[in-house]
């Protein structure tokens, strides 16, 4: 095992296609190590700020600097509602092909899963009933609505292979922002251990129906004021793989673009403090789950809020979520991440150039 180990610390960063969960466990780990951090950006190819229509073809990032991100980030909803699509009118035969794609380029995928609410039927947002994860807990009917949901994304997960039939390495981040009540599995709508029992048996679960190839991402956001905080809702060491924040930019805050770096710095490093302190003593790696400026009006973003946040910390990535078009929302998009044309969008070219982020090559 350790010549094995070794064998996957001397390859380099970049083209590697990474075979099994262990080998991309001790992936990020080295590249943290090295002081380099994967670029994550979330449904990268299936729309971007000036299109909806291209999945598969088109990326913001790579229409801008030639590369695509190190780190695809996409989600399971709506899988459960059976209707064959993802987002943006991409089906789910997209959504496989973009994976195995990303697999095939040396890349890595991270799936999270904002999963409706199994017993009103609604979105994830949808937190009319505070006793959701009691009952899937309790209630038999109510864990077999959960339980389906768990068989359809374990059959796609199935699907997720590479040209040798062996499982691709998948990072998956479910129940995030669990201290938040946005959620039907946040804080307000069910206690800490009934969320780590929903947790453990998730994992438990979707490991029995064969899927051995995911990385669980523990994942929290807004300020962790303490290692407390952290462990008040984390399922435990055996369960989770890597630990994860979520912070973005405060676009509250008053215009000065100044405050909102220095702000974005303090929180992100604060945080990372926590979870760094955690994964020494785990011996796993950390990253940043979400992230985004969400429709930046700052030129040196990157150079002068992102890689001071990142400085002195070891992160094996950082995942930006989704430029989506203005036709989204009512009108209201947002773009989480650069693109052409954006006002950051050379300077996220210079921060390419330190080396700092890592890109794909293919």
């Amino acid at each position: 095992m350790r010549q094995f180990f070794l064998l996957i610390l001397l390859l380099p960063i970049q083209g590697l296609c990474i075979q099994g969960k262990y080998a991309l466990l001790q992936y990020l780990y080295r590249t943290a190590a090295e002081g380099k951090v994967l670029m994550g950006h979330h449904d990268d190819t299936f729309y971007g700020r000036e299109w909806s229509k291209g999945a598969c073809v088109r990326s913001d990032l790579e229409e801008l600097s030639g590369h695509r991100p190190m780190v695809l980030s996409v989600d399971f909803c709506p899988i459960e509602l059976q209707n064959g699509y993802y987002m943006s009118g991409s089906t789910w035969e997209q959504h496989r092909r973009a994976i195995i794609e990303q697999h095939r380029r040396g890349g890595i995928t991270t799936i999270s899963w904002h999963m409706y609410n199994p017993i009103t039927g609604k979105d994830a947002w949808d937190v009319s009933d505070d006793r959701t994860v009691r009952k899937i807990l309790r209630k038999k009917d109510a864990k077999e609505k959960f339980t389906h949901f768990l068989d359809l994304a374990a059959d796609y997960i199935q699907t997720l292979r590479d040209d040798e039939g062996q499982l691709i390495p998948i990072i998956f981040r479910p129940f995030h922002e669990s201290q938040g009540s946005w959620f039907w599995w946040g804080r307000d709508l069910c206690t800490s251990r009934d969320f780590i029992r929903l947790w453990r048996f998730t994992h438990q679960y979707l490991t029995q129906k064969g899927c051995t190839n995911l990385l669980y991402c523990f994942s929290i956001s807004g300020v962790t004021h303490s290692v407390d905080d952290y462990l008040e809702r984390f399922p435990g060491p055996d369960y989770v793989d890597i630990l994860g924040t979520e912070v973005y930019r405060d676009n509250s805050l008053s215009g000065d673009i100044e405050a909102k770096r220095v702000d974005y710095i303090r929180r992100i490093r604060q945080n990372l403090a926590v979870v760094q302190e955690l994964g020494q003593h785990w011996q796993k790696p950390i990253c940043i789950a979400e992230s985004g400026g969400e429709n930046s009006d700052d030129a040196e973003w990157w150079t002068c809020a992102v890689l001071p946040a990142l400085q002195g910390y070891s992160v094996s990535y950082i995942n930006f979520w989704a430029n989506q078009p203005v036709s989204f929302g009512e009108g209201k998009g947002k773009a989480h991440c650069t693109y052409p044309g954006a006002i950051d969008s050379q300077d996220f070219l210079r921060a390419l150039n330190t080396g700092k982020l890592v890109m794909c090559d293919g």
